[in-house]
């Protein structure tokens, strides 16, 4: 884990393009993101305001809950495929990550072609990986939230629910074991090998994708404090800020990118050196004649 650590430190500090996936990704998710909300306040206003035969808008009772069911129906299906976009375009980073670091480790420059066709050929693949992502999230999130009040509200304890560090230990099993299950779907998709993958490689994922979630956590609690502590006055400089604070507040998870890539290309290394392993061990059984003149094994 130190060696690879400290490898992922020496590539950022030769080669700054490896911020690049991470930052496009996270631009577009703040544009589609907030292009939902405008369609989520769109959508509530529509059905939540009346329309007269004279062309007028009238209010309807804020408390309808008829009709604010309706609004959330309808928008239920924006807001999902919001969800799975922004989730993908995470996902299409961690591949062209892995596509860059695969170019400098080959002593190659990163050619933005190669990353396009590799995200062309995958997008399949990269939308299943987001939605495997988020249904294991999702199941572990619900399981876990619903056990612990279930526990909590038995011992009259459901305060502690609230809690930092029970929201802190919460988030630790969550991303400890939805990374342990999608790891060799992960391998999978940026290496296309379907051997089964290590423990000690599936260790090693879980303990990145947990640390980058914590230190994404420590960010996300401290970067709106020092929003609200700036006077701003103009819109455009707030956004501006709340874009620069989420590039920062999500920034574990280009770390994370880069030492996924890192550890996959070990791995598919790994597997390719015992696959000419295990093909020269059988060369004298294949090719006998040549090994009893030469003596020699054939390159």
């Amino acid at each position: 884990m130190q060696v690879l650590c400290i490898k992922m430190a020496e590539l950022l500090r030769k080669h700054p393009t490896l911020w690049l996936p991470y930052l496009a990704a996270d631009l577009l998710a703040i544009c589609l993101w907030r292009l939902r909300g405008v369609a989520e306040r769109g959508i509530f206003r529509w059905f939540t305001t009346g329309h007269s035969v004279l062309g007028g808008e009238v209010p309807l009772p804020p408390h309808d809950s008829a009709t604010l069911a309706k609004a959330s129906i309808a928008y239920a299906p924006i807001a999902i495929v919001a969800i799975i976009a922004v989730v993908s375009l995470f996902v299409a980073a961690l591949v062209a990550t892995a596509v860059i670091v695969d170019s400098i480790e080959r002593d190659q420059r990163p050619d933005s072609r190669m990353i396009l066709e590799a995200l062309l050929t995958r997008w399949r693949r990269i939308v299943l990986f987001s939605l495997r992502f988020l249904v294991t999230v999702g199941i572990f999130i619900g399981g876990t939230a619903g056990l612990s009040y279930y526990l909590l509200s038995i011992a009259h304890r459901q305060g502690l629910i609230n809690s930092f560090w029970f929201l802190a230990a919460g988030m630790l099993l969550g991303v400890g074991c939805t990374g342990w299950l999608v790891l060799p779907a992960a391998v999978r998709l940026l290496r296309g090998v379907s051997a089964l993958v290590s423990v000690k490689t599936r260790i090693q994922g879980t303990i990145l994708a947990v640390l980058a979630a914590e230190a994404g956590a420590v960010l996300g609690f401290f970067v709106p404090s020092l929003e609200t502590s700036l006077l701003l006055t103009s819109h455009g400089e707030n956004n501006v800020l709340s874009i620069f604070n989420s590039i920062v507040a999500n920034a574990p998870d280009a770390l994370l990118f880069i030492a996924l890539a890192l550890l996959t290309a070990d791995l598919s290394r790994n597997l390719d050196d015992g696959k000419n392993s295990k093909l020269r061990e059988l060369l004298p059984v294949l090719m006998p004649m040549h090994f009893e003149k030469g003596g020699t094994q054939p390159e």
